[in-house]
């Protein structure tokens, strides 16, 4: 009863106008904060939406030129592959002709080479700059990862050691000829292989695993890259 009693006086000491005055202040302010905090993630929202679209239209480029680098490794590659078969075939025959037609082949490989650089992608910065979870899809943002990380490991590797492999290949046929001669001129001066020696068609046949290796690899990397445009190109007409 006592307590009852007080309370009610304490509710009397309460101005009933200055309480309602300072509940619409406080609902005032907490709107106003609301307001505020959603203006601003919206706006953030749209500075990230744009600053996506920018890196997707960079990526979609990049996936396009590495299609296209990867598609021409791969046509050089199919002709490493015929020209070393044919000089493992011709050099194994006794005709100096046959042999003079083989070495041709190895040369023709040696010559073209291959040769690419690998500079970074706009993924790859990216990811550096803290900005790939801009892409809400974690599939997508996995795949790019994946296939972006194939060919700076997987093909990057198979073009800088086929070089060395070629060069290997000609010191061991360098052991039966005078590659001066083979290189610069004079096709008389190109003996036959010795019938004993297994050598030279041991390095020619390593280095056609190699090759394949290579176009096994490099044709992965095509269709990844083919799958990966397509679901990026998907991707962007989302956002």
């Amino acid at each position: 009863m006592r307590l009852k009693k007080w309370y009610h006086k304490f509710v009397a000491l309460i101005d009933p106008a200055g309480a309602k005055k300072y509940v619409t202040q406080v609902s005032l302010i907490l709107v106003s904060l609301f307001i505020a905090s959603n203006a601003d993630r919206y706006r953030q929202r749209q500075k990230d939406q744009i600053k996506l679209k920018e890196y997707l239209t960079a990526i979609h480029q990049d996936i396009q030129e590495e299609l296209k680098t990867c598609k021409m490794n791969l046509l050089d590659c199919n002709q490493d592959l015929e020209c070393l078969k044919n000089a493992i075939h011709y050099t194994g025959l006794p005709q100096q002709d046959s042999v003079q037609l083989g070495l041709a082949n190895f040369l023709e490989v040696y010559h073209r080479g291959v040769f690419r650089t690998f500079p970074p992608n706009t993924f790859e910065m990216m990811m550096q700059a803290g900005d790939a979870y801009l892409i809400k899809d974690l599939k997508l943002r996995s795949e790019l990862a994946s296939v972006f990380a194939f060919v700076k490991t997987t093909v990057k590797q198979d073009l800088e050691h086929f070089d060395q492999e070629t060069d290997e290949c000609a010191a061991i046929l360098g052991k039966n000829l005078n590659l001066v001669d083979l290189l610069y001129g004079d096709p008389n001066n190109i003996p036959t292989f010795p019938k004993s020696s297994f050598s030279h068609q041991n390095a020619l046949l390593l280095l056609l695993r190699n090759a394949n290796n290579r176009h096994f690899h490099l044709q992965n990397a095509v269709e990844d890259l083919e799958a990966i445009l397509q679901k990026t190109e998907q991707f962007q007409q989302t956002i």
